[in-house]
C-alpha cells in the first residue's frame, strides 16, 4: 500500500509540473513464446504458450528537462498474487536534472537495477524468457526494482558513466521498516570497442542474527563491441547470504542449502555470451551460464547453455528460436535433474 501512496503522490506533483499532456511518450513491449519441452523424458513433448513479459511505459516531461517515468509490467513470473498473470507497476520514479548540470541527474521512487538496467542496454535477448535474463534477475541475486534514491553522473569525455544508489533492499514487493539499507556503486567504463562494468552492493537482512545478515554483491561486466557484427561479454557475480535467506527467497533455482542453515553461504556465478550477426536482419546468440551457489558444497552446481537464432521481420518485431540445456548437480536439490526445451519466441515493441 505504501508503495502506490508514494505513487500516487510523485504523480500528483508531476501533474503540477506538467506543461501539456501532449509531451507525454507512451511506448510498451509484449513477449510470446510457444516452448516444447525435450528433458527430462516424463515431460518430453510437452508444450506451452507463455507471456514472460509486458511492458506498457509512460514517460512524462516535466519542466526545466525533468521527467516522470512509470512502466507497468505484466508477467507469469509474478510472486505477489495469486494470479496465473498479473499487472503491477514495476518502476515509477522522478528524474530531477534541473538542479544539477546535464551530466548528472537525481532519481527517487520505485527504482530499477541500475546493474542490470545497465546490461540490458547492451544485452537485448531478455525477451526470449527466463534463460535469457541476466543472471542476477534469472537466479534472484538481485530484485529487479527497489524504493529508493540514484545519483547517476556521466565521466567526462565520454568514459563512462557511475551511479550511487541507496535502496530499501527488501524488493518492491516487500515494505521495509528496519534502519538497515543497501547501498550499491555502479561504475561503467568505456573505451573504443570496449566496456567494462563493475558494481559492489552491500546491505543487510533483517530476519537473522548481525552476525550473519550480511548481503553483498560483487560483479563485474566485459562486452566488446564490434560495430554491428559482432558482441561478446563475459559476466562474474560474487555473493555473500544468509542459508536462510537463499532457501525463503528462492534463490539460486531453490538449491538445498538446509545443511547450512544458521551460516553465511557464499556463491559465485559466471556468464559467457557471444552475439553475432549473420545477415542484415539475423542474428545467432550463444551463452553459457555456470553456478555455485554454495562454495565448499560438493555437486551443487548448475550449467546453462543455449543458443537462438534470431530475426527482426520488421524494426519493432523480432523473433527467435532457441534452444536451451539446464544440467544440475546430483545434490543440487531434491527433484532437480536436467532438463531441457526448444522454444520459438516473438518480441513486439510498440
Amino acid at each position: 500500500m505504501e508503495k502506490f501512496l508514494l505513487i500516487l503522490l510523485f504523480s500528483s506533483f508531476v501533474s503540477a509540473q506538467a506543461g501539456t499532456l501532449a509531451d507525454t511518450a507512451f511506448s510498451g513491449e509484449i513477449d510470446m513464446a510457444l516452448e516444447v519441452m525435450d528433458l527430462p523424458t516424463g515431460e518430453r513433448g510437452n508444450s506451452a504458450v507463455r507471456i514472460p513479459s509486458l511492458f506498457l511505459d509512460v514517460n512524462l516531461p516535466l519542466i526545466a528537462g525533468d521527467a516522470f517515468y512509470i512502466r507497468i509490467e505484466g508477467s507469469e513470473q509474478s510472486e505477489t498474487s495469486a494470479d496465473r498473470f498479473a499487472m503491477g507497476v514495476r518502476e515509477a520514479h522522478l528524474d530531477l536534472i534541473s538542479p544539477f548540470q546535464s551530466l548528472h541527474v537525481l532519481r527517487v521512487g520505485l527504482l530499477p537495477q541500475p546493474w542490470q538496467e545497465a546490461q540490458y542496454e547492451a544485452y537485448s535477448y531478455r525477451f526470449i524468457g527466463p534463460q535469457g535474463w541476466a543472471i542476477t534477475e534469472k537466479w534472484k541475486y538481485l530484485s529487479v526494482s527497489d524504493l529508493g534514491a540514484s545519483f547517476m553522473s556521466e565521466l567526462p569525455r565520454n568514459w563512462g558513466e557511475w551511479a550511487l544508489t541507496l535502496t530499501n533492499g527488501a524488493g518492491r514487493a516487500e515494505q521495509e521498516n528496519s534502519p538497515h539499507k543497501d547501498a550499491a556503486l555502479l561504475l561503467r567504463l568505456k573505451a573504443l570497442q570496449w566496456t567494462l562494468s563493475l558494481n559492489y552492493l552491500r546491505g543487510h537482512y533483517d530476519q537473522y542474527g548481525s552476525d550473519l545478515a550480511l548481503k553483498e554483491r560483487i560483479q563485474a561486466l566485459l562486452t566488446y563491441q564490434c560495430a554491428d557484427q559482432m558482441m561478446v561479454g563475459i559476466e562474474y557475480l560474487g555473493a555473500r547470504d544468509p542459508a536462510d535467506a537463499l532457501t525463503a527467497l528462492e534463490m539460486a533455482e531453490g538449491v538445498d542449502v538446509t545443511d547450512l542453515t544458521g551460516q553465511a553461504v557464499r556463491g559465485w556465478a559466471g556468464s559467457l555470451f557471444v552475439v553475432k550477426s549473420t545477415g542484415p536482419k539475423a542474428e545467432v546468440l550463444i551463452r553459457y551460464d555456470y553456478l555455485n551457489p554454495a562454495q565448499g558444497q560438493n555437486n551443487k552446481e548448475l550449467q546453462t547453455a543455449l543458443v537462438a537464432l534470431a530475426y527482426k521481420v520488421q524494426p519493432d518485431v523480432r523473433t527467435a528460436l532457441s534452444y536451451d540445456y539446464t544440467q544440475y548437480g546430483k545434490d543440487f536439490a531434491p527433484g532437480k535433474r536436467a532438463l531441457s526445451r526448444v522454444q520459438l519466441s516473438a518480441q513486439v515493441q510498440f
